[in-house]
Parts: structure tokens; sequence; C-alpha cells
């Protein structure tokens, strides 16, 4: 009965962690919202925020992503091409078609393009 009841516990324990995951997902979405912002910088930014800082961190340093500021240029020159990354995904990056609309890619793009302060 021991070994049933550590079981138990354990399921408990992942259970509760995997609520908090979603949680935590669907609390870092966009709120969809016309917030009032205009420019594709400052639109640009928010989505950064509350889709891409959680992996390759607030100012671009990267994080559990690799970082963008100051890279992102050199790495893909064509923007069309970092583009497609995001919309599609590649190795441990999750694709964002259908999560965020392909205004907001492209706004989002921009902005690790322009937006960080190295």
């Amino acid at each position: 009965m021991g070994f049933k009841r550590f079981v138990n516990v354990i399921e408990i324990v992942v259970a509760v962690v995997a609520l908090g995951f979603v949680v935590m997902l669907f609390a870092n979405q966009p709120d969809g919202g016309g917030g009032g912002e205009t420019s594709v910088s400052s639109s640009g930014a928010t989505i950064y925020d509350a889709n891409c800082a959680s992996c390759h961190g607030a100012d671009g340093g990267g994080g559990i992503g690799p970082a963008l500021a100051g890279e992102v240029v050199t790495e893909f020159p064509n923007a069309g091409d970092e583009i497609a990354v995001v919309t599609d995904g590649r190795a441990g990056m999750p694709s964002f078609d259908g999560r965020l609309t392909t205004e907001e890619i492209e706004q989002v793009v921009e902005y690790t393009r322009t937006g960080f302060r190295t």
C-alpha cells in the first residue's frame, strides 16, 4: 500500500504542475483587443512580450530559445525567412500559424529586427 500511495501523490503533483502550465499558457496570450496601439513597433513589442519573451528573453538576449537582439538579422538577412520560421516553427521553436495572424507575425518580426536596444 505504501507504493500505491506514493504513486497517487506523484500523480497529483504532476496534475497540479500540468494545470499550472496550462494556466500560464493562457495567461500569456495576447488580449486581441485594440488597446489603442497604432505603431507597428509598439504592437510588435506587445506581441513579442506576450508570445516570445518567455523563451527569447524580455530584451531578446536569449534563454530557453536563442538570443535575437543583434543576432536575428545576421541569421535571417531576408525578413521573409524569419517570418517563415515564426509561422512554421523549427526545431524547438513552435509554429505560430493559427495563434498569430499574418500581420501580427510580420509586426513581431519587424520588432525583433529593429526594436531591441542593445
